[in-house]
């Protein structure tokens, strides 16, 4: 729903709950009282489940407000030029615009979902485009609703469908946080994508192009620290969430390298109509569409300044090894060593010790290299 019209029924909760409390005299305080009053009026807005909508708050404003403040004070920071082939765009009524590499800013991302450059936005208006995002987002205060002005929704497969069928374009960052874990400064440049096929199959679900974008620099502008790194991995496996640990010239944390950013907007990668498709089908458009970015990465990276690059095509399961997974596992289970005990106890050792076979197998296999 627009944001007004969450604003009413937000209101009226917020004005109930202040009766409420002014009935019972609690808490004691009316700033208090105000301030739960208005922590029950959010709950409702942040609860109502609006990122799983398309179009649901988008704000006209806001995106405009963004548009400017890119345009003002990024350039500031970064050095930005953006390629863009309007013609070939403005032919794409509906398309999926899928932005590499993630990069530990996702600054490519953010400047797509924003139309950053006048002739993308004239080619593709950031008001008919959903971008895909992550889950986390939307479980933030106040970067929820940032999100939600912006026209992002949660990076989920029913929700993108929601978006294409009503019509509008998507954008998103196929590697995801486990690209943006992955993003490391150097000569070569990895994209997780061998295994990434779910927007090819809703490419051709729906029968609307992919249009390739690289952004060079995005993993140029930071190292990242391997310190904890097995646990990071996992913490983004099991709950979507992407420990960073950047750092610049010197080893200071969040110092940017001076590195400039090009962002290369490529033909559109036309996707015949396929809703009942094989996965030989899908397998062969995923294999054209990799060996597109590959020849936009080849084609411009002399030009955009990176010509000494090398991309990379992974698959982004290279984490923790089996030895360690080994160690963890069998000072877990050193305490299940007993001898003499009843049925009982057996039985409960015996189900600790498969749960932890069970979280070996996950360590090894899932987490293991590919």
């Amino acid at each position: 729903m627009p944001a007004r019209s969450i604003l009413l029924p937000s209101s009226a909760v917020g004005a109930i709950s202040l009766a409420l409390m002014q009935l019972i005299r609690w808490p004691t305080s009316l700033l208090a009282r105000l301030s739960c009053s208005f922590l029950a009026g959010y709950l409702l807005s942040f609860m109502n489940g609006d990122e799983k909508q398309p179009d649901s708050r988008r704000s006209l404003k806001l995106l405009a407000l963004a548009q400017y403040f890119w345009n003002a004070v990024l350039p500031k920071i970064f050095d930005i030029h953006c390629q863009v082939d309007v013609e070939e765009l403005r032919k794409c009524d509906q398309c999926i615009v899928a932005v590499h590499p993630h990069g530990v800013l996702s600054l490519g991302h953010y400047l797509v979902i924003s139309g950053f450059h006048p002739d993308l936005e004239k080619a593709l208006p950031a008001r008919r485009r959903c971008a895909l995002s992550a889950g986390v987002l939307f479980k933030l205060p106040v970067v929820r609703e940032i999100a939600l002005g912006m026209g992002c929704v949660d990076a989920h497969r029913e929700i993108a469908k929601k978006c294409l069928a009503k019509g509008l374009s998507l954008s998103v960052v196929p590697g995801g946080e486990r690209e943006q874990l992955l993003a490391q400064r150097g000569q070569v440049e990895e994209l997780v994508l061998k295994q990434r096929q779910g927007f090819i199959r809703l490419a051709l679900q729906y029968g609307v192009p992919i249009v390739p974008v690289y952004v060079f620099g995005e993993a140029q502008l930071f190292k990242q620290s391997r310190f904890l790194f097995g646990l990071r991995s996992w913490l983004q496996r099991a709950l979507g969430i992407a420990w960073v640990m950047p750092y610049g010239p010197w080893g200071l944390p969040f110092q940017k390298f001076d590195d400039p950013i090009r962002i290369v907007v490529g033909k559109p990668v036309p996707m015949p109509r396929m809703p009942e498709h094989t996965k030989e089908d899908l397998q062969q458009h995923h294999t054209r569409y990799v060996e597109e970015v590959c020849r936009l990465f080849d084609d411009n990276k002399a030009a955009a300044g990176y010509g000494d690059k090398i991309l990379r095509i992974a698959c982004g399961s290279t984490i923790l090894t089996r030895t360690w997974a080994r160690i963890i596992l069998r000072f877990l289970a050193e305490p299940l060593k007993l001898s003499g005990v009843d049925s009982f106890t057996a039985a409960i050792v015996w189900s600790w010790k498969n749960a932890l076979f069970r979280l070996h197998r996950f360590f090894c296999l899932s987490l293991h290299a590919c």
